[in-house]
């Protein structure tokens, strides 16, 4: 029996997009095509993979391929259960994601993309990219000797945190205007969604988080007002309707002393993060643009960070001060990446699926996230409203805001979140 989860327009929402949407759950999901052009077609989708596509009279890769030519069509989301007898995967979605859409844009890869991604130079540097699709010359991290550690404070095998340690992640980019506000007010709404208690904390003195809410005059002091000494936590906190949020504004109706803050913001950050850390499980901070200054002081309070890069070439190019950033880091100070989330994702302008693959390529292969965030209008409409993009619509909320509930999960798990126990609510009485 088909079960309806979501339809629409291939005007309105690619269908990348639909897929990255509906593709990372373990249900056995289809997707139905009605194209413009009078072609039809069906993919079938599992836990990240792509089990089965077809298109008219044609079956498997050339069937996914040749549905992404068409921009104009509409699309109907089912779930229905799992056939006993699954056929092998045409492949992991992400890595067909990509090999289609630069095939639609007029980029072809000459080999398999995970060819391309595991393999390594053999010298220190960067991999030669595909034909066709240009990476940022600046992009990767510096060359080190051979002998050297390992650059950008990479996330080790072993277990991120044990259960019951203190979790803060912090959001950061080199880049201002690379969407960490967003990604940090809207995966926090997410995690609180879970079962999560969550506390977001806005740590840029602009109060980027409360003005995308539209409730900057809600704030009666803020976090640099208690690292100042002149406020608690208890009066800066503002409850929201979700039970398991809060929010931590920056500031105040008016901008505390600079020369309190600045004393030893470094310390004062550090117990301020780690006084949250006992309220909730969780504590996501919002941090100014760039790897210094405040950020600095956060990042050494931090246990996680998670780097936002911006899909675009100049984002891409400053993304090295990433690493850099946190090298400088003291040792015992020195967060845990806990993962790179790439945001504004244009999966129709081949400079942005450039800084794509650029990432695939020189970022550790931990650390991206296979969660990948698209610049869609739907985020305007969330700012004009003030409201995160789940609250939106109550019924109906955009199909991107879903992105992160699937953004959340990965992040609870690499976390080792215990997820709470699951309430199924019976559809008939």
């Amino acid at each position: 029996m088909k079960i309806g989860v979501m339809q629409g327009s291939l005007g309105e929402f690619d269908l990348a997009e639909v897929l990255q949407v509906v593709g990372l759950g373990r249900q056995y999901t289809g997707v139905e095509l009605s194209l413009g052009d009078g072609h039809s077609g069906m993919i079938f989708v599992k836990s990240g993979h792509v089990v089965s596509a077809s298109s008219d009279e044609r079956q498997g890769h050339d069937a996914f391929k040749n549905l992404f030519r068409s921009k104009v069509g509409d699309f109907f989301v089912f779930r229905q259960d799992t056939p006993p007898d699954l056929p092998e995967p045409l492949g992991r979605l992400d890595t067909l994601l990509m090999d289609a859409v630069a095939e639609r844009s007029g980029a072809r890869f000459e080999r398999p993309l995970e060819d391309v991604i595991q393999e390594q130079p053999t010298t220190p540097g960067v991999a030669p990219p595909p034909p066709g699709v240009p990476v940022p010359s600046s992009f990767p991290p510096p060359a080190v000797p051979e002998a050297a550690p390992a650059r950008f404070g990479t996330r080790p095998p072993t277990p991120v945190r044990l259960t019951g340690s203190p979790r803060i992640v912090a959001f950061v980019s080199p880049k201002g205007g690379s969407g960490k506000s967003t990604l940090a007010l809207n995966t926090a709404l997410s995690l609180a969604r879970r079962g999560h208690s969550v506390i977001l904390v806005d740590g840029d003195v602009n109060g980027d988080v409360l003005s995308a809410i539209d409730a900057r005059g809600r704030a009666k002091a803020g976090a640099l007002d208690i690292v100042a000494g002149r406020a608690s936590i208890a009066e800066a906190l503002i409850a929201t309707v979700m039970p398991r949020l809060k929010l931590l504004p920056a500031v105040g109706p008016t901008l505390p002393d600079i020369e309190l803050v600045s004393r030893d913001p470094h310390e004062r950050w550090v117990e301020l993060l780690g006084t949250l850390a006992e309220r909730c499980e969780v504590v996501v901070v919002d941090t100014p643009a760039g790897m210094f200054g405040t950020t600095r002081a956060i990042m050494r309070g931090a246990t996680h960070v998670i780097g936002v890069l911006q899909a675009e070439v100049l984002a891409s190019r400053s993304f090295q001060r990433f690493g850099e950033g946190l090298e400088s880091l003291p040792e015992g100070r020195r967060p845990l990446v806990l993962g790179v989330a790439l945001n504004m994702l244009q999966t129709r302008h081949q400079a942005s699926l450039g800084v794509f693959q650029g990432a695939l390529q020189n970022l550790p292969a931990e650390w991206l996230f296979d969660t990948t965030i698209p610049r869609h209008p739907a985020f305007l409409d969330a700012t004009e409203e003030g409201v995160p993009l789940r609250q939106l619509d109550e019924e109906a909320p955009p199909p991107v805001a879903f992105l992160f509930d699937n953004l959340a999960g990965e992040i609870a798990e690499r976390l080792e979140l215990k997820r709470p126990k699951k309430r199924a609510q019976k559809l008939l009485e």
